[in-house]
């Protein structure tokens, strides 16, 4: 995730954002509903493992109805183990104090207890600290809506982001801003016998058949989180970024 990773307004900003918490507003969906969105479910995860393989950290489902924990049975199904356990339903009074534990205030949406002004659907909110980063393009002020790409400019010194997809009925590749890079990639790992070698290590994951359900096993996941950063409190890990 190039443009979290080069803004450095966190803590340790030496280590890239490679994974994404995500929240996942169910509320007022009703049975028939979920079963109509089963194919497009299905799709986004298979999308999100082709093409996003290990990029999700957690989702948090919030809202879910009384029937909810009935209909989870089946719905499990529509995903791959893997992503199932990465899935956590939270009760309403669980929301703030959980969405706290593992995201700053700053980036929950008001709605869920946070600081952030948005509401779904919107474009996404502008971190302050783009100002004086980031350099557009004329005619912009702001990163537009579809789908944008980044990649490396031909000095390697920065990024530039380019807009893709349909304007006016035509295909774009238009450009809409640079960024410096000022993350430096780790030096590549010893090679022995054409090897890189690796520290393993040992922890204890959520298993699939322990998906949280209204918040059982969040403290299993925190100690999860602790042993991974004494076991690796000395080479930078991966941060996440959420995404409501």
């Amino acid at each position: 995730m190039p443009l979290c990773t080069e803004l450095k307004d966190r803590e340790h900003a030496e280590a890239p954002i490679t994974m994404s918490t995500n929240i996942v507003d169910i509320s007022g969906v009703g049975l028939k509903q979920f079963w109509n969105l089963k194919n497009h479910m299905q799709a986004a995860s298979q999308l999100a493992t082709a093409h996003y393989p290990e990029t999700l950290d957690r989702i948090f489902i919030i809202g879910a109805p009384y029937f909810f924990s009935t209909v989870w049975g089946w719905i499990k199904r529509w995903f791959d183990p893997i992503t199932v356990s990465k899935i956590f339903v939270l009760s309403h009074s669980e929301v703030k104090p959980t969405l706290e534990s593992f995201i700053e205030p700053r980036n929950i949406p008001k709605k869920y207890g946070g600081e952030l002004d948005y509401t779904f659907g919107e474009l996404s909110v502008a971190d302050p600290h783009w100002d004086g980063v980031i350099t557009w393009e004329e005619g912009f002020k702001s990163f537009p809506g579809g789908p944008l790409l980044w990649e490396d400019s031909e000095d390697g010194k920065s990024m530039t982001c380019y807009g893709l997809g349909v304007k006016d009925g035509k295909k774009r590749k238009e450009k809409i801003c640079t960024l410096p890079k000022t993350y430096e990639a780790p030096a590549p790992k010893p090679v022995t016998n054409g090897v890189a070698k690796e520290t393993e290590e040992k922890t204890e994951e959520v298993k699939p058949a322990e998906t949280v359900i209204n918040g059982e096993a969040l403290e299993k996941l925190k100690i999860n989180d602790e042993k991974k950063a004494e076991a690796a409190s000395e080479v930078p890990q991966a941060q996440t970024v959420t995404a409501a």
